[in-house]
């Protein structure tokens, strides 16, 4: 189907193909502007602040456009649980500050959004006349808005993200872009040459009609950071509010009053709705008459204005409080005003200052919280962990728990909880009767039309947990397990955590699944301090709750237990989960500063290009300066000596750490590790098998090998440097590992990918919240048969065509001298 990015100004005189063309595309104008009239404009919570999410808000527009406000991690994955919404509808994303909570997820985004365009210009869409034929145009772009330091942000991006065919339009500061009025076709896949001569202030054009008008209302925050002295100084960064206004909605044309009138139907009814005065003979008395629009429109409005507080503390409340830019609203002069979002903590918008401020809007607008995360949600108590928007994979991991509740252990306080969030409150009424509505994730309020404005409606139902155990005793499963557990007579208790243990927060590869994060483990030692192998997106926010889990209170402590990361290359989905590995960690040490114990800095083996992404990250989010110890993973490869096992053996008891180059992509690793509570554990990374890696991994007593492609699949194996089940097990054998461990899987295998190998070692497949110990590696193993009857063949989700892309990768692989010029490790 073409998109609208194709020109709709044919002339009379083209062609009988292009005459034809224009008729497709006026059908495809007219079909979309009776979607138009349809349609709503509303503000979505996609998002709130829980254990593995931060808050992000859709901003729908009257045509359709779709603005993001906050890109926190996993906010692409979350767009997988809406039905409405997909990442690729996203035109425009505002940030109200720059760290892991807004914007941990934007670079997935960006390439999620790339790719997308990439695909859709590939796939013809892209070209006026429907072919493949390429063209040297930009595929489509995306508006970030942010505070002072978003570009400096961006432009870090360049160490492991690169597209140039994906121009990005960045502003920051002080900004504001008046939007047109009427309805205009928005595509993302605008047409390349339109867009690519557009200067900065040139962003006004047909496609932008209908969208909201922004405005950022810049302010900055100080916070604390950490010297490499390890004491504490301030330092100022950029933070900013916004202000979104819908242009002025026209009034209902009033059809009965126009021939009461005598208006003949036809242009002259377009003209009044346009807001023209006509004139027109009358058919009966053949009198002039003039109509203006008044006359036959009902009233409009000059639009509705939606706020957006951003006020982390004291400090940036007192820039709010004085800014002249909320005043208009507050003395009546702008009654446009609709909803204020109020993105700040609870103590700071109960307290009384922030109460006395809010009480100037009229009583008449109305008021959302939207509370960020603070640091009770995972120090202590037994606060609710419900509200993930991964519902998904939170389903998946409860229904593996009666499979398994030490292996598999169910990542909510208790299966027989429903949705504790459905129990709270969703509106409040205020001492000083304003109307509150506490934000919850799938919720919408509606602005336009005006005869629906101000309904609030929420789509995401409760986790019905009764049914799902009930679903899963009908599968068999559940007895199944049990009969494979009796004939092994396990033992419980030999599953203890004082044996180490080996959890995955992420078995998924790079494109988001609902069912798998992106890479992630946490190997813990018999002391109970440990190191991360390789942190994608989302992976801290899974590991706390794989943690507040298993009833152990004390997470800022396991926190600062985690001594070291070794990540395997630079892809995004492998390092972004670092920013808040560091800057979680940091905060807990400044939070801390008063006690006499010394935190130790992360140790952090990785490529270069992860150091000098992160060095430079840190000069715009401070919150990670003096976070780690950076040892670059060419120091760790085989027959060279580094003087950061001394510290991985001082907190660990890690007797060795080799880096092994593997075939992937530039800077890519795999490693082995000797001295864990497994033994000799190996683990791939991203690669296609290696020689090199099975004849230094000899012996190993655990491989962690990934597998994103099913048996049969090995020529896109082969392109895109990555592994089959197949291939991952024969490198197993070759390195006479004892036990095997597959994960890294592509998006088409949510569950399970099919095998059918016999080995004469343990094989498990694994999940996000997997938790295996040196004694459960064979039971993980034996219990394949009965998690494969969770998940009927016939049911395995698939996100893409595999059979499109393995014709892809064999006509790519037939092309001569492909990689003639590739340097391979094996």
């Amino acid at each position: 189907m073409l998109s609208f990015k194709a020109k709709l100004d044919v002339t009379p005189t083209a062609t009988k193909n292009q005459n034809i063309f224009s008729k497709k595309v006026k059908s495809q104008e007219l079909a979309y502007h009776m979607k138009l009239k349809s349609m709503t404009a509303s503000v979505k919570i996609l998002t709130t602040s829980t254990l593995d999410s931060s808050p992000s808000i859709i901003l729908v527009s009257p045509n359709g456009h779709r603005t993001l406000i906050g890109c926190g991690e996993g906010c692409q994955r979350s767009f997988l649980e809406s039905s409405s919404d997909r990442v690729r509808s996203v035109n425009q994303v505002c940030l109200t500050h720059i760290d892991f909570s807004s914007t941990g997820g934007l670079p997935g985004m960006i390439l999620t959004s790339a790719d997308a365009a990439q695909a859709s210009q590939d796939s013809g869409s892209g070209t006026l006349d429907g072919s493949n034929n390429k063209r040297d145009e930009v595929a489509g772009t995306l508006k970030i808005i942010g505070p002072n330091g978003t570009k400096d942000y961006i432009h870090s991006l360049r160490h492991f993200m690169k597209r140039d065919r994906f121009p990005l339009t960045v502003y920051e500061g002080e900004y504001e872009y008046i939007a047109k009025e009427g309805h205009g076709i928005v595509s993302r896949y605008t047409k390349g040459k339109k867009r690519k001569h557009c200067s900065d202030n040139d962003d006004d054009g047909a496609d932008d009609m209908g969208m909201f008008s922004v405005k950022t209302v810049p302010m900055t925050q100080r916070i604390n950071i950490l010297s490499s002295s390890s004491d504490t100084n301030i330092k100022e960064i950029g933070v900013t509010s916004f202000i979104f206004k819908t242009t002025p909605i026209k009034g209902k044309f009033q059809v009965e009053t126009a021939k009461k009138i005598g208006i003949p139907p036809g242009p002259l009814y377009s003209q009044l709705k346009q807001g023209q005065t006509i004139t027109f003979t009358h058919p009966t008395s053949g009198e002039i008459i003039e109509v203006t629009p008044d006359e036959v429109l009902e009233k409009g409005n000059n639009g509705v204005t939606v706020i957006l507080i951003y006020c982390p503390d004291d400090y940036v409340f007192e820039q709010i409080r004085r800014s002249s830019a909320f005043q208009p609203f507050q003395n009546a002069s702008d009654t446009s005003l609709e909803l204020v979002i109020h993105y700040t903590p609870k103590t700071i918008f109960q307290s009384a200052h922030y109460q006395e401020w809010i009480n100037l809007f009229s009583i008449d607008v109305k008021h959302m919280t939207l509370h960020p995360m603070n640091r009770s949600m995972f120090t202590g108590g037994n606060e609710s962990l419900d509200g993930t928007p991964f519902r998904s994979a939170i389903l998946g991991a409860i229904q593996r728990s009666m499979i398994h509740s030490k292996i598999f252990p169910n990542p909510l306080d208790s299966v027989d909880k429903e949705d504790q969030t459905a129990d709270n409150e969703m509106h409040i009424e205020s001492e000083n009767c304003l109307s509150i509505i506490n934000a919850r994730s799938q919720l919408e309020y509606t602005i336009i039309p005006i005869a629906k404005k101000g309904t609030v409606t929420l789509s995401s139902p409760a986790l019905q947990t009764q049914s799902l155990i009930d679903k899963t005793k009908e599968s068999g499963a559940v007895d199944a397990a049990s009969d494979i557990l009796e004939s092994i007579c396990e033992d419980d208790d030999n599953v203890a955590s004082s044996q180490g243990s080996f959890i995955f927060t992420g078995t998924g590869s790079a494109i988001p699944c609902k069912h798998r994060n992106v890479t992630g483990m946490y190997l813990e030692m018999s002391n109970e301090k440990g190191m991360l192998l390789d942190c994608g997106e989302g992976t801290i926010g899974q590991l706390i709750r794989c943690w507040k889990s298993e009833r152990k209170s004390d997470i800022s402590s396991r926190m600062l237990n985690i001594k070291a990361a070794w990540i395997s290359h630079p892809h995004a989905d492998h390092h972004l989960g670092l920013i808040r590995l560091l800057s979680e960690r940091n905060a807990i040490a400044i939070s801390d500063a008063k006690s006499e114990e010394v935190i130790d800095p992360l140790v952090l083996v990785a490529s270069n290009s992860v150091f000098r992404f992160l060095e430079e990250y840190a000069l715009v989010d401070p919150s990670i300066s003096s976070s780690y110890i950076p040892v670059d993973c060419i120091e760790t490869i085989p027959g060279k000596k580094h003087d950061a096992i001394n510290l991985l053996n001082k907190y660990l008891g890690l007797t060795n750490l080799i880096s092994v180059p593997v075939s992937h992509c530039y800077q890519s690793f795999g490693v082995v590790l000797d001295g864990t509570s497994f033994g000799r554990l190996v683990y791939s990374g991203d690669c296609r098998p290696s020689d090199r890696l099975v004849a230094i991994g000899k012996g190993a007593d655990l491989l962690v090998h990934e597998a994103t492609f099913e048996d049969g699949m090995e020529e896109e194996a082969i392109l895109k440097k990555h592994s089959t089940v197949g291939e991952a097990l024969i490198v197993a054998k070759r390195m006479n590992a004892k036990a095997c461990i597959l994960t890294h899987f592509s998006q088409r295998y949510p569950r399970i990918p099919p095998n059918d190998s016999v080995l004469p070692f343990p094989v498990a497949f694994a999940f996000d919240y997997m938790h295996v110990t040196p004694a459960n590696i064979t039971t993980a193993a034996i219990l394949t048969p009965s998690l494969r009857m969770l998940y009927p063949e016939d049911d395995n989700e698939t996100n893409d065509d595999s059979t499109k892309a393995l014709e892809a990768a064999k006509r790519k692989l037939s092309t001569p001298g492909m990689f003639a010029n590739s340097a391979l490790c094996t």
